[in-house]
């Protein structure tokens, strides 16, 4: 019985509507970065690239990084015509939708080698637009959902966002197989929709409105406000210091395992088959579960337990790889070592996304989030180049116990952290 109970409550809160809303949102927000990504990448080589020209193509995904920037005026400036009626979130919500729709599409109209500059743009326009679409989702989960459903949002975000890269990355490929590519790309433009039917369904969240009530009679003004406002209203929470060294640090395992994990298993001897179906798959499976029952430990045991629980979950589920190169292409061990760091990573990533919610203001929510997020993301751009290196010259057994032992540093943090707003 307690079981059945704990599934029917799980299975109630993930059924909410405004949850359900956040999911069609996250799953058009997903495409775009697989199908200007790994999924371009396969399109691009049936024009005969090499793999250096192939890699420039990835610099498409800047705004991801660059996204605090023009946050404020995701956040204070109106749009003539739409705000009035469809409201400011909405109406930012559908244009970045409508644009990230438009840019896909375009791009099958032109040729990635004669056209290189205008496909160049789409795909950068596709990326900002996505970038964009991220943090409004973040704040519009904020000022939606109460404090203590914000886990069961993000839960259901990483599962629809999921879903989409699977969609976008596996779906393409079966889908080329049968169609042109420019088809495929304008079939999975037509599947972002999903999003911006959910957004012209919502209605506007009523957190937001209450606060934005503010009129400005100069540029001075409105830039101090929603410019410099953000940033200075964070800083009046205490350890607001802690908060930017935890969103750099906690994500280290993996920013180490991100690359170099397709890399080991193809070193261990395993088939690109096997490691689709494991990795890609199984691994997919695992990160869903994950991601839902991470969302639901947020509401019943908190952020903080949350996030320890999550962060020492990770940092021994890296010792798996280790384990893995003692075995070797052992099949079955496999499943154990993918299912088991990609249930842990999920547990730990939900938790982290979703306290970054309860450090900001829901007045400012895009632009606080826009530069957590992008903090973040911080993590995976610097470990990358150097985990490299660091196979190289310590060898993968010495390379996942110091994978394990990087999870330490998040961990110990925890305790320094706030964890409700003044």
């Amino acid at each position: 019985m307690p079981l059945i109970h704990t599934l029917s409550s799980l299975l109630r809160q993930y059924c909410d509507p405004r949850v359900l809303v956040i999911g069609c949102i996250a799953y058009a927000n997903g495409i775009p970065a697989v199908m200007t990504g790994k999924t371009l990448g396969v399109w691009l080589e049936t024009y005969g690239l090499d793999y250096v020209s192939i890699g420039l193509f990835g610099l498409m995904h800047l705004p991801y990084a660059l996204k605090f920037l023009w946050a404020p005026l995701l956040d204070q400036l109106p749009l003539p015509f739409l705000k009035a009626r469809l409201g400011q979130r909405r109406s930012w919500l559908c244009c970045v939708q409508v644009l990230g729709i438009i840019s896909l599409v375009m791009m099958t109209f032109l040729h990635p080698v004669t056209h290189l500059k205008f496909f160049v743009l789409c795909g950068l326009i596709a990326n900002f637009a996505a970038a964009s679409q991220h943090v409004l989702l973040l704040a519009y989960q904020m000022e939606t959902l109460g404090s203590q459903d914000w886990g069961v949002g993000e839960g259901m975000g990483v599962f629809t966002y999921r879903l989409a890269m699977l969609t976008a990355g596996a779906g393409s490929l079966y889908l080329a197989t049968y169609l042109e590519w420019t088809t495929v790309y304008q079939i999975m433009a037509c599947l972002m929709g999903v999003g911006l039917i959910a957004v012209l369904l919502i209605a506007e969240p009523k957190r937001f409105a209450a606060k934005h009530a503010h009129a400005f009679t100069t540029l001075t003004e409105w830039i101090q406000y929603a410019v410099w406002g953000p940033f200075k209203d964070f800083m009046t929470q205490k350890r607001w210091q802690a908060i930017l060294i935890f969103m750099v640090i906690y994500r280290l395992p993996d920013g180490l395992l991100g690359m170099m994990e397709p890399l080991f298993f193809v070193k261990l001897g395993f088939s690109y088959v096997e490691i689709g179906n494991v990795s890609k798959v199984f691994g997919m499976g695992a990160t869903i579960l994950g991601s839902l029952i991470g969302g639901y430990w947020i509401r019943i045991y908190g952020y903080q337990k949350t996030l320890l629980w999550g962060g020492i979950a990770t940092g021994l589920a890296c010792l798996l790889y280790f384990i893995q190169d003692l075995v070797g292409p052992n099949l079955s061990f496999f499943y154990i070592t993918v299912g088991g760091y990609h249930f842990c990573r999920a547990l730990s990533l939900v938790a982290f996304f979703a306290y970054q919610l309860t450090c900001c203001n829901v007045t400012f929510a895009a632009t606080q989030l826009a530069l957590l997020t992008s903090l973040a993301a911080l993590t995976r751009t610097v470990m990358d180049p150097v985990a490299g290196t660091l196979v190289t010259f310590l060898g993968w057994k010495l390379y996942f116990l110091g994978a394990s032992l990087s999870a330490l540093p998040g961990i110990l943090w925890i305790r320094r952290l706030p964890f409700s707003r003044p």
